[in-house]
């Protein structure tokens, strides 16, 4: 039996209302006219607690049920292959336990989705739905970003992304086909807490002198310790096994100036799923996000030493909350010569991230160019010092060469895990010293020949 959902549709005209960021309403794709949340809410108060009621029985049955079905299809299905007949349900596997049957209510096309599905759109007529059995209870998120960022600005903002990229196939404007783009409400769980802890380094001002043929460099070396504590507030880890950590930690920072309470009115016109990974698997990803901002500060507190050594450090994290949020983000999915790219970009800020393939033809001409041109330059400057010059020259021209092949190679690559929590400090004034010793040690002193 198919569960329930809860189609938002147009007052005036049944058309299919979606949440417009621009403008901050639901607005009809038909007739244009719009509602606020509230207006749209009071709508389907009813509607929605009388589907988030059914659904939830519908699961409780269907949980109750699957046990004892599953003895009976498994027995089914490997009859059906012994007598060489085709079973209907054997494709599914072992994800036929995931899938849920809902009714569209505007056409009653039956809609097939995985568990984790919270808000579609029916493939017939387009209604925009959401399932309200999936942010009921315990599922319910605390808050929701909207979308600023609409379709339209998600496809000119891929084409500016890649646009003047120096590595970048000469073909992959023309032959790239954007295979498909979807505005989806991503879960997250969203963690606060504070952290303390302390560190011990070694530290030294460095002073160089000529005497006669002698450079002499002194060095007054020091014992620094600070113990502080700071705040965090909301750092975001998804909690969607659907979405690529990298990619969503790539697209941060978030600004919280804009969350709101969660309300459905939000959801229709984009696809949203409800976590499936546990905040405590999610915590360990947050916490180590948090330490890495914390050992930064600290480092950063130790100034004016020419130079600085980690001795020691630890940390201990205090956790507040965790609280779960519902997030914008477009996902632009492009095919190019046979492979696939997946782009992600934050529907509240409109920054968009993804790894661009690379043309290695391009790569090569770049590295060889870099190379010639700085042999050319050493070989020039150190003829009129020394002569000879081609080894060191060109030892120096692959060096660089290396290198910015490399630099230019990872900015085609940017998207990674984040190690820093830096945008999600709490207070004005970030870390709090409570120790701040800086404590004189010894004098080294170190002649070498000129």
């Amino acid at each position: 039996m198919a569960e329930k959902i809860t189609a938002y549709q147009c007052p005036a005209c049944t058309g299919p209302l979606h949440f417009d960021g621009k403008i901050g309403k639901l607005k009809c794709d038909y007739c244009s006219s719009t509602y606020t949340a509230e207006e749209v809410r009071a709508i389907y108060a009813e509607k929605n607690k009388t589907a988030a009621e059914t659904d939830r029985k519908s699961q409780e049955k269907a949980s109750a049920a699957a046990k004892n079905d599953a003895a009976a299809a498994g027995a089914s299905s490997s009859a059906a292959r012994e007598a060489g007949e085709a079973d209907e349900n054997y494709d599914w596997g072992s994800d036929a336990a995931h899938m849920r049957a809902y009714n569209c209510t505007n056409c009653g096309a039956e809609l097939i989705c995985d568990e984790t599905t919270a808000a579609t759109s029916c493939p017939y007529c387009g209604n925009n739905t959401v399932i309200p059995g999936r942010f009921a209870g315990a599922l319910r998120p605390d808050y929701v970003i909207p979308f600023k960022v609409d379709k339209k600005q998600a496809i000119e903002a891929f084409k500016k992304y890649y646009k003047g990229r120096k590595l970048l196939p000469s073909s992959f404007e023309s032959e790239n086909h954007i295979e498909e783009i979807k505005g989806v409400y991503v879960p997250f769980w969203m963690f606060s807490g504070r952290i303390e802890g302390s560190a011990v380094y070694e530290a030294y001002e460095e002073n160089k002198k000529r005497s006669g043929e002698e450079e002499i460099i002194t060095r007054k070396y020091y014992d620094v310790r600070r113990e502080g504590e700071m705040s965090f507030d909301k750092i975001p880890v998804d909690a969607s096994t659907k979405m690529p950590d990298e990619l969503m930690d790539s697209i941060e920072p978030f600004d919280y100036k804009e969350i709101r309470p969660f309300a459905m009115e939000y959801m229709p016109g984009y696809l949203a799923n409800k976590y499936d990974v546990t905040k405590e698997e999610s915590r360990g990803r947050a916490d180590e996000r948090a330490r890495q901002s914390f050992r930064s500060a600290m480092c950063d507190s130790v100034k004016n030493y020419d130079n600085i050594r980690v001795m020691e450090q630890s940390e201990t994290i205090h956790p507040d909350k965790a609280e779960y949020g519902m997030l914008p983000v477009w996902l632009l999915s492009s095919n190019f010569q046979g492979k696939n790219y997946l782009f992600a970009m934050n529907g509240q800020s409109g920054k968009m991230i993804g790894d661009l393939p690379i043309s290695l033809a391009k790569l090569a001409a770049w590295v060889i160019g870099v190379f010639a041109v700085v042999f050319a330059i050493m070989h020039f400057l150190i003829l009129k010092q020394n002569g000879d010059s081609a080894i060191i020259s060109g030892f120096v021209g692959l060096f660089v060469s290396i290198i910015v092949g490399a630099m230019m190679s990872s900015s085609m690559k940017p998207v990674a895990k984040s190690r820093s929590a830096g945008a999600y400090i709490a207070g004005e004034g970030s870390l709090k010293l409570r120790r701040n010793d800086d404590r004189y040690v010894r004098t080294s002193e170190t002649r070498n020949k000129a």
